[in-house]
């Protein structure tokens, strides 16, 4: 496959059946490009990116980033001289697309126990082929690999948007997707034994995984995380308003701690997987109330509060002295729907509707809008308890 004329688009071996599947699905990856950003600029971060603004400046670059490594490959493939477009290419996969990846890798939905090696694996051999394309410039070979294994995301929405469109995989359509577009992408680059290895190392690491943890990590390894949020918007609503619950009690230094639990990510599963209608902020509190209720009788304990304040961040010792469960509970132990419902909808920021005449334009306009509305006191200052409620 490897071609020393250039050049590439000219002297691609059109007679090599393995050569023209690799080309057709280059092509028709540039062509999915087109949808899949177009879905990114036209439709908001997945909630998980709101919980921390790392996680949204990481996703802001690695797109960008990804844009300009596919756009250099293409640049690559047409010109007299490619050295330097193949350069570019190795430089953004290398220094930006590639890290990226890596750190988004622990975050992902569906099924970790699948996607969290294989996206690893398929990460590192794209970091493989961009460091031999920036050592072998006029390299087609690894010019192809490096276009094709940074399109994994982007098949991966192409068969996630099949799935639900003829409504397969209803309760494992996210891992599916993944793992699809692994499957046909891996071969492509590494040939017929790629599949092999790919299952092969996700096995391997599970086994590892599996002698060296807990059973409740292990629980939460195998479980699906869906991603169904832009087709059930009331659901979307409901799980936007858990992410609230982790950003008001991570925006207090004193008590949140470094990332949000597991716990967090089971309650976001049940919630998001509700065959409800959330239009009001009473049916929101309803949702979040059946989703912290972990043993459904309909009264909410301390503990179980508790343990969601966990979840959104809350360190262990700082529990006693929240005024979170004060304000709740009162000095009772239990809480019915009711009155849980009439703590969230009163109190949780977002649960609550603000009308003001327009948008302010500037940042520091737009900070002064927010803290006018924390600052229920009108003092000009922020305590503790306005941040916590």
């Amino acid at each position: 496959m490897e071609s020393t004329k250039l050049p590439h688009f000219k002297n691609v071996s059109w007679e090599h059946p393995e050569t023209t599947f690799r080309m057709y699905l280059a092509y028709t990856s540039l062509l999915f490009d087109i949808g899949v950003l177009t879905y990114h600029f036209s439709t908001p971060f997945h909630p998980k990116f709101y919980v921390r603004s790392a996680r949204r400046t990481v996703l802001r670059l690695h797109i960008f980033s990804g844009c300009l490594e596919i756009l250099s490959c293409v640049g690559a493939y047409y010109a007299e001289d490619p050295t330097n477009w193949a350069y570019a290419a190795a430089f953004f996969a290398i220094l930006s697309h590639v890290p990226t990846t890596f750190y988004q890798i622990p975050t992902v939905l569906g099924i970790k126990a699948f996607l969290v090696p294989s996206l690893g694996m398929v990460t590192a051999l794209h970091g493989y082929f961009a460091v031999n394309l920036a050592l072998n410039p006029t390299s087609f070979y690894y010019l192809l690999s490096t276009f094709m294994t940074v399109h994994i995301y982007a098949w991966s929405r192409v068969f996630f948007a099949v799935y639900y469109r003829f409504k397969l995989f209803e309760s494992h359509r996210f891992s599916a997707a993944m793992l699809t577009s692994g499957m046909l992408l891996v071969p492509s680059v590494l040939g017929l034994h790629g599949n092999i290895v790919l299952l092969t190392g996700v096995i391997t690491s599970n086994i590892i995984l599996r002698m060296t943890n807990t059973p409740d990590l292990w629980a939460t390894w195998i479980t699906e995380h869906p991603r169904e949020l832009a087709a059930a918007p009331e659901k979307k609503a409901v799980l936007e308003s858990l992410v609230t619950a982790a950003e008001i009690v991570n925006s207090v230094e004193a008590l949140s701690s470094k990332t949000p639990k597991d716990r967090y990510a089971h309650i976001c599963s049940k919630v998001m997987s509700a065959n409800i209608r959330n239009q009001t902020p009473r049916d929101k509190a309803s949702a979040v109330f059946r989703a912290i209720d972990v043993d459904h009788n309909n009264e909410l304990s301390v503990e179980e509060f508790k343990d969601f304040l966990i979840a959104c961040g809350v360190k262990l010792d700082q529990l006693e002295g929240t005024l979170m469960l004060n304000a709740l509970f009162e000095g009772r132990k239990v809480v019915t729907i009711d009155e849980f419902c009439s703590w969230f909808t009163k109190n949780w920021v977002h649960s609550n509707t603000y009308s003001i005449p327009h948008l302010p334009r500037t940042p520091r306009s737009q900070a002064k809008l927010v803290f006018d509305i924390l600052d229920t006191d009108n003092t000009g200052t922020l305590d503790l308890e306005e941040l916590q409620h």
